[in-house]
């Protein structure tokens, strides 16, 4: 709290003058840090994210604009960004010609990219804190939910804009908190990430009205930062059917259980597209997938990528694989491109696709239809012919629609890669009556840093959404088994070769609330902000903002 008082002590004694520069950028600095170690505190994290933000708000608040208060969310915004997110540089130094400070100004346009959704809230939030119509208690409160209403809206922007990269959603920090990690079913991912600006937004009220002795607004939004210890007393008492998925349809068939096995080849990139490879790489997926038969699974699950070729325009490789699962009455599942030639016209489209052969049936298919911006497709390439895939390698398609799979009475949702991390696009597919998430993935790219660990933390919240299982396949890791309460119950190292067996038992359920209704909440928050930003419209202050208000 002493840089807080330290602000507050400047703007005191210089009522209209900004906080120093140095104490400015020791603020956006210190918030970045506190936000990056609420993703790498694991247990504790969801304690550190609820006042991740009170220095960046305590030195916003006081910048002399709503400008210069963005431009402070900004720079925090890169610095957290540049420090979580450097590992995607392996992608591109490791496997482009690119010179390295090349390199190092692409992370910094991403990490400045990203930041410009905190610097619009910290801007927004400014806003707020100033006009005369929001400055009584219920007014302090009415700004403090539109600022958790616009970070909703700022979150789901992040995972439309140019694609999407719903990366790190601030709701990831709550997914181990025993009460918030409960409201996913109800509200999704999107949900608790309001909650954690919320209860920030009200960490930072309290405190500004207890420096000026404001006993009913301290007391106020202390008790509603308090609210959450009552509601875990609450779920202890037994009442956690407010919050937990519906219940099995007694008119629905039993459990069903399937036993799967899931192959880690563990093939560095480097050496997956090598021609004097090939046949190596061939003959380990199927030596691999031959030995897990002595535990007799239902399914095989191969990876991402799975094989350096088009599976489809290789006939003998096809016909060896109808052939193992024929003969040894044994499905497997697998990703790998697939060209189309289009009806009607001349070229030929390329889709990262899933297969899924099964004993005596035709092969299934579902095609990639969240591409990984600037690694799979060029956003805006029409209009910016110049900009280029940063990643080497063909440009793929999207799919255009969802499409689970059957296998035995399962309805399997097939996910390849970054389409995992996507809230309300993956529980389509349970509304569609999937009851199984399986996504296959080739994390290889990124080598050993954070970036697979970071992966697999996002996919823990699609399976607490949905109340499923989630059986994730990858190349090199971290291959694993996530139970529906979203804990990790069985997985493989990273960069180790191997064969994970499950068995999954799957009871048919209905959907789970947010999967009917999922994008209920950011409805909710834009018709809120709507209506906050035409109440506070009423009176506008004249002139320049100053430094200091009451």
């Amino acid at each position: 709290m002493t840089l807080i008082h330290r602000i507050t002590a400047e703007t005191v004694n210089h009522p209209r003058s900004e906080p120093s520069p140095l104490t400015l950028f020791t603020a956006a600095a210190l918030s970045a840090v506190i936000l990056y170690l609420s993703f790498q505190l694991y247990r504790y994290s969801w304690i550190s994210a609820g006042f991740a933000l009170l220095p960046l708000l305590a030195a916003g608040t006081r910048c002399q604009s709503a400008r210069r208060a963005a431009g402070i969310g900004l720079l925090s915004g890169f610095m957290f960004y540049y420090i979580e997110l450097y590992w995607i540089t392996n992608s591109i130094a490791g496997f482009t010609s690119l010179p390295f400070p090349v390199v190092i100004l692409i992370m910094a346009l991403l990490a400045l990219y990203m930041g410009l959704y905190l610097a619009t809230f910290c801007g927004f939030w400014h806003y707020l804190e100033h006009r005369k119509s929001l400055q009584s208690i219920g007014g302090k409160l009415i700004a403090a939910l539109a600022g958790a209403a616009a970070w909703i809206l700022l979150e789901d922007l992040r995972g439309l804009f140019l694609g999407g990269f719903p990366w790190h959603p601030l709701g990831l920090t709550q997914i181990d908190n025993l009460l918030l990690s409960r409201l996913l079913p109800l509200g999704g991912v999107r949900l608790l990430s309001g909650l954690v600006i919320f209860a920030n937004l009200l960490l930072y009220l309290a405190g500004k009205a207890f420096s000026r002795r404001r006993v009913p607004e301290t007391i106020l939004f202390t008790l509603l930062l308090l609210l959450p210890l009552s509601g875990q007393a609450l779920i202890d008492g037994g009442s956690n059917h407010l919050t937990q998925a519906p219940g099995a349809n007694p008119n629905s068939p039993g459990p069903s259980r399937i036993r799967i096995a899931v192959i880690q080849p563990d093939i560095q990139q480097k050496e997956k597209w090598l021609p004097e490879n090939r046949g190596k790489i061939i003959e380990k997926m199927f030596r691999l997938s031959r030995n897990s038969l002595l535990k007799q699974p239902d399914l095989i699950v191969w990876p991402e990528a799975a094989l350096p070729l088009l599976l489809e325009n290789d006939t003998r490789v096809f016909n060896r694989l109808t052939r193992f699962v024929n003969n040894h009455r044994v499905s497997v599942m697998l990703g790998g491109p697939r060209l189309i030639r289009q009806k009607k016209k001349p070229e030929k489209i390329l889709f990262n696709a899933i297969f899924l052969f099964s004993p005596g049936r035709k092969y299934q298919i579902y095609n990639k239809v969240k591409l990984v911006p600037y690694g799979e497709f060029t956003p805006l390439a029409t209009l910016f012919p110049f900009i280029s895939k940063i990643v080497p390698g063909l440009s793929y398609s999207p799919g255009n629609k969802i499409k689970n799979f059957r296998l035995k009475q399962l309805e399997i949702a097939p996910s390849v890669c970054f389409e995992g991390v996507f809230p309300a696009f993956t529980a389509a597919f349970f509304a569609d009556g999937a009851d199984l998430l399986i996504n296959l993935t080739n994390d290889a790219w990124f080598g050993d840093s954070p970036g697979p660990r970071q992966h697999l933390a996002n996919i823990r919240l699609r399976a607490l959404e949905n109340n499923c299982t989630i059986v994730r396949c990858a190349n090199t890791g971290i291959s694993a088994v996530i139970n529906p309460d979203g804990k990790i119950v069985q997985f493989l190292p990273l960069n180790h070769e191997g064969i994970l067996y499950t068995e999954v038992t799957t009871r048919r359920r209905p959907p789970t609330f947010f999967a009917r209704h999922r994008f209920l909440v950011t409805y909710l928050a834009g018709f809120y902000l709507f209506l906050t930003l035409i109440f506070s419209a009423r009176r506008r202050p004249g002139g320049r903002i100053p430094a200091v208000t009451s």
